[in-house]
């Protein structure tokens, strides 16, 4: 337990350890989400009648968690993966022939988009404009000037199309389309809530998967025998994948804020001081994984924090580990000797970020066949 001055604020303690970090994300009655999961205390996006997921409490939180959850749930993302499977192949069919790409807009940005908007019945291409504006807005930088605000208005510009068009034609099977049309704890959605829901639901639902499938990449090819041991048998992947999980964790932190007087790791803690647990450090906490610095595909324990712990467990969990597990499979498969082609550049951060990724990595690859024009020739 560390106590962080800050420049501009009240400060806040940092916790780095895993057993900190799960005693403060299960006891929501102590450590509440509420005003804001950010550190900066501007950013709050909740009023007396409108809630973001991430940044409430029960008992409006349990039912919200409720209303957004169906097409994300296990069974949900179970009865998809065959489209999922065409998906990712239809991803990797855009630059197969090609024999180079960068990993970062071609294949993870498109895979996380495109996903999101065919289970919110959303255009695919106006998921990646929405995309590049969920990049600015979890960088940490501001949302009142520059980039930042025309980020955000443009986020909350499409949100507000979105609704025009749902909450004005009748009920469909797309998520946005329930959500237009539904309520929580007795009151139906109006279009501020359902801008609110419409940015979580676009911002988070790429956040670990195209981040975790960068970063994954580039550890395996810092790993070549770990690589070569992927390609050699496709089993191992979803392992593979909660050791990229843990290693680099996409989400760099979330606060909370103290309802009352408390003790975490020894340090007394007073109420409405903030508490900010950083997954990264847990992520490598000697004291539940053995040889934490190592990476290890075949790691076996591995209570990784990457979505978090307790109530706020990331509702995505189920989404983003199919899309991994499926795309990391495929790229072995149909690109075994993926390679860099040049150097991993990241965003410049000037504050600190809640969400950390690559902005941009070139690989290369022997050029392959689109498997939809195999499939063709096969049934012709």
């Amino acid at each position: 337990m560390h106590w962080h001055e800050e420049p501009e604020g009240a400060g806040f303690w940092v916790l780095t350890r895993h057993a900190d970090i799960k005693a403060v994300e299960n006891d929501w009655e102590t450590f509440s989400s509420e005003p804001t999961t950010v550190i900066d205390d501007t950013r709050v996006v909740a009023d007396e009648t409108h809630w973001h997921l991430l940044m409430s409490d029960p008992p409006h939180h349990t039912a919200h968690r409720k209303f957004l959850a169906p097409e994300l749930s296990l069974p949900s993302v179970r009865a998809r993966q065959h489209e999922l499977e065409d998906l990712v192949n239809a991803v990797i069919d855009e630059v197969i022939e090609e024999g180079e790409c960068d990993l970062v807009e071609d294949i993870a940005g498109r895979m996380a988009s495109y996903v999101i908007a065919d289970l919110m019945g959303l255009p695919r291409e106006e998921s990646l404009t929405l995309f590049h504006a969920a990049n600015v807005l979890v960088r940490g930088g501001s949302v009142q000037t520059g980039e930042g605000k025309d980020a955000l208005a443009m986020m909350y510009s499409h949100g507000k199309e979105a609704w025009e068009r749902f909450s004005n034609a009748e009920p469909g099977d797309s998520g946005l389309s329930r959500i237009a049309h539904g309520e929580v704890l007795g009151r139906k959605e109006d279009m501020r809530q359902f801008q609110i829901d419409f940015h979580l639901l676009v911002s988070a639902g790429s956040d670990t998967s195209r981040n975790v499938l960068t970063t994954g990449m580039i550890a395996l090819l810092e790993h070549p025998e770990q690589f070569q041991m992927l390609v050699e048998d496709t089993s191992l992947v979803p392992r593979a994948v909660e050791e990229m999980l843990r290693w680099h964790a996409p989400i760099v932190y979330q606060r909370r804020t103290a309802t009352k007087d408390a003790e975490i790791g020894g340090q007394q803690i007073a109420k409405g001081q903030k508490v900010v647990s950083y997954y990264g450090a847990g992520n490598r906490d000697p004291e539940v994984f053995d040889d934490p610095e190592v990476f290890d595909v075949t790691r076996t324990s591995n209570p990784h924090l990457t979505f978090g712990s307790g109530r706020h467990f990331c509702l995505g969990s189920h989404l983003a580990r199919a899309e991994l597990t499926t795309m990391f499979t495929a790229l072995l498969e149909r690109m075994p000797d993926l390679r860099a082609a040049g150097p991993v550049t990241w965003y410049d951060i000037e504050e600190i970020p809640a969400v950390a990724g690559p902005h941009s990595f070139p690989i290369s690859f022997t050029p392959g066949p689109r498997l939809t024009d195999v499939m063709a020739d096969a049934v012709s």
